[in-house]
């Protein structure tokens, strides 16, 4: 699901003046009291926006050992069942970057090519319309690399304008048991919106892009997206908690997902997503994908540093490499140059997955509802505030 994370600077100014305050006022705290301001200030989140039911936290450095995992409030807001630490939870656009890695894996394999065009595999009843611009045909030109960076210029089906028809949101939140295949998502974008341009011309986040990516794997390894999948990421990780939802034998109960304050963790709406992040999952098993990512159990560092080539303005101070968003923190606003930058997946619900290759720290979080897609990164700031003023020994 396409996320438009936009900081907003009156908040970073607030919290920037009072990050000084405290860096000058405070003294460096000793863990045992860095773990207990986390969990107050997580309650603290939970309790004070009643846009939430719950948050999920974990916060793991190999350079310090420091490893703790928060789960406060809720299963969903109908219920009275408490959150636990490995509660599943949809992780919308994380499932980006798994995608993005499984084309790496492909890639170290010899059996595609970042730069292959995609008509290699799709062919013209799929591509039909999605890359005319001013009456050419651009979909010969769109390689794979384009639509993983968000440049082939294909329109966005989950939150791009249409010109007929209702948003698909809007058509979701009328009825949120609609459900859709992979290929009507396709359609939607043909029959309805238009390219934003040429391919390569400019970044604009696609969803479309990457349903088309899920069809193409399916192509290349004939089986199902599910089972790439559970053969590439989950079954070598063990990450035995963590499947595509819809799509795999296994019971969708999950944490509350809210877009527009309608929860559609048990609607079949929640199929609006695919191989754009349709994944179901656990803090501990997105530890463990990313620990795999940073220590090469995945991808080789040649593969690794094309992914993470974040050259895509995506907005200011965040960057866009493949399947994955980089923040600058000094970017988005230069009383937080002290503050290391971080990378990783994240997801339109406030979930994501990120790594401070600076101080080798992982922040893995959820907070399950689209009113946090921006707060999930300003609440990362507040914590991170607390956490780096914890007593290295």
């Amino acid at each position: 699901m396409k996320i438009a994370i936009r900081v907003l600077i009156g908040f970073l100014i607030i919290v920037v003046v009072g990050f000084g305050v405290i860096m000058i006022l405070n003294r460096p705290i000793p863990e045992e009291e860095v773990t207990k301001k986390i969990e107050t200030h997580v309650t603290d989140i939970v309790e004070q926006n009643n846009s939430l039911s719950s948050v999920l936290l974990t916060i793991y450095s190999k350079k310090t050992g420091y490893f703790e995992q928060f789960a406060v409030g809720t299963k969903s807001h109908s219920s009275v069942e408490p959150v636990h630490v490995d509660s599943q939870y949809h992780a919308a656009s994380i499932g980006k970057t798994m995608c993005a890695v499984i084309f790496g894996v492909l890639v170290q394999e010899g059996k595609v090519s970042y730069d292959d065009k995609i008509t290699s595999w799709l062919d013209d009843s799929v591509l039909k319309g999605l890359f005319v611009v001013d009456g050419i045909d651009y979909a010969n030109q769109v390689t794979i690399r384009q639509l993983l960076s968000h440049t082939s210029g294909v329109g966005d089906y989950f939150e791009g304008p249409v010109n007929s028809g209702k948003p698909i949101l809007e058509m979701t939140s009328a009825n949120p048991e609609l459900s859709f295949t992979p290929k009507q998502l396709i359609a939607f974008t043909r029959e309805n919106q238009n390219p934003v341009g040429r391919p390569g011309q400019q970044f604009y986040y696609s969803d479309t892009g990457y349903i088309l990516l899920g069809l193409i794997l399916e192509q290349i390894e004939k089986q199902s997206y599910a089972a790439i999948l559970e053969k590439r990421i989950f079954k070598p990780l063990g990450m035995n908690d963590s499947y595509l939802l819809f799509y795999q034998d296994k019971p969708a109960d999950i944490l509350g997902f809210y877009i527009d304050g309608v929860d559609y963790s048990d609607k079949q709406a929640l199929s609006v997503d695919w191989a754009g992040g349709g994944v179901v999952t656990t803090m501990d098993d997105l530890l463990t994908f990313m620990v795999a990512l940073e220590d090469g159990t995945l991808l080789s560092d040649e593969v690794y540093k094309q992914m993470t080539d974040f050259t895509h303005d995506y907005d200011k101070g965040i960057y866009y490499g493949m399947g994955m968003m980089y923040f600058d923190f000094s970017e988005l606003s230069f009383l937080l140059g002290s503050m290391s930058d971080v990378y990783g997946g994240v997801g339109v619900t406030g979930s994501y997955v990120l790594y401070d290759k600076e101080k080798e720290t992982y922040f893995i979080a959820n907070f399950g509802t689209d009113e946090y897609r921006e707060k999930g990164i300003e609440e990362l700031v507040n914590i991170r505030m607390i956490y780096d003023r914890m007593i290295v020994e």
